[in-house]
């Protein structure tokens, strides 16, 4: 038996269904999204696919929700759909519905392997399901990273996606392939060279704040508190993982190479240089920013195991963050509140 069929054998259930080889659904705008009404042990969806929040046995999602309840959403893409956890009582959005002291329940906006702008297009085509938002968090951030490394004739102006060399192949009638080839060889030409670390950099930071600037407008718009959070990667929170990660990583590569398709942007200085350059536009936005990687590093030891890949959490790992998660939100609500009363004491003063 494999390492991570011994550690993880719930894993198979994401790759049997919610892969492309599986029941996504094929959908326009989007491209692609989850089964809808989908039923196991492990995934649960609603009738539009969005995933269920579980806490103290009840079930919310965006389809079932009353418009008018008051709800906080974290939107991204497969991390807070929550690939890895056993059920769907161990997603982010389920464990900070149990750990926040707040009535309002949080709902699962994540959509597996989105980019910047599929979640922000997710958000839009289901904002009118929802009258009543207090507060959304963007946890997001790698996968513009990532696909910012496919050629410009791919990344065009809104970003390079999952599959995108099989929607344009499909159309010059070429041959179908998947998620796990998304990044294969092509004949296009020398624009399918990769470009170089500052060139991937510069348009992950562009894309990815051109879609926080919406995001707030939207916000702003509903009347809710935005924050932007750089998600955390294995190898951008430590570099001695856990055994259990250490079998499952040697697994993974030798079954793909990760690695060599982004080894040049999983160090530490790559994260920090990136959230530095997403730092000064959400500050500029006047958007709440956090990044993760650090905070998880500094909150763990390297036997703790909280990936069961190097993008997903196990079901410990989503509940550390969830926590971790929403001691940072509320120290800056905090930080924000006295800003204000501050302000506003010097507002009377004058």
């Amino acid at each position: 038996m494999s390492h991570i069929e011994r550690y993880t054998p719930h894993m198979s259930a994401y790759a049997d269904d919610f892969a492309d080889s599986g029941n996504i659904n094929w959908m326009p705008y989007l491209m692609y999204f989850h089964p809808y009404n989908y039923c196991s042990a492990v995934v649960n969806t609603d009738q539009f696919g969005f995933r269920y929040s579980e806490v103290n046995n009840q079930k919310y999602a965006v389809g079932d929700i009353d418009p008018e309840q008051p709800v906080r959403l974290i939107a991204g893409s497969s991390t807070v759909f929550g690939i890895g956890a056993s059920q769907d009582r161990y997603t982010l959005a389920s464990l900070m519905s149990k750990y926040d002291p707040r009535d309002e329940p949080w709902l699962n906006f994540g959509g597996r392997s989105f980019n910047s702008t599929q979640e922000l297009i997710l958000f839009t085509l289901n904002r009118h399901r929802l009258k009543h938002v207090k507060e959304i968090v963007l946890f997001s951030g790698f996968n513009d990273l990532g696909l910012a490394r496919l050629p410009a004739s791919l990344r065009m102006e809104h970003g390079a996606f999952f599959m995108c060399r099989d929607f344009f192949d499909a159309f010059k009638q070429k041959k179908n392939s998947g998620f796990s080839s998304w990044f294969g060889k092509s004949d296009d030409g020398p624009d399918e060279n990769i470009p170089t670390l500052d060139e991937q950099m510069d348009y992950a930071v562009s894309l990815t704040t051109r879609h926080i600037a919406s995001w707030n407008a939207l916000a702003k718009d509903m009347g809710a508190t935005l924050t932007f959070v750089l998600q955390p990667l294995a190898n951008w929170v430590r570099e001695n993982c856990s055994k259990e990660e250490q079998d499952i990583f040697s697994e993974l590569e030798a079954r793909g190479n990760f690695e060599e398709m982004y080894g040049d942007i999983l160090s530490k200085d790559v994260c920090q240089k990136y959230a530095d350059e997403i730092e000064k536009e959400t500050r500029r936005l006047g958007v709440r920013f956090i990044n993760f990687s650090p905070i998880l590093d500094a909150a763990i030891t390297s036997d703790d195991w909280l990936f069961v890949d190097r993008i997903h959490f196990t079901d410990t790992g989503h509940d550390i963050v969830s926590r971790l998660l929403l001691n940072e939100l509320t120290k800056r609500e905090t930080a924000d509140e006295e800003i204000h009363e501050k302000n506003q004491e010097h507002v009377f003063e004058r």
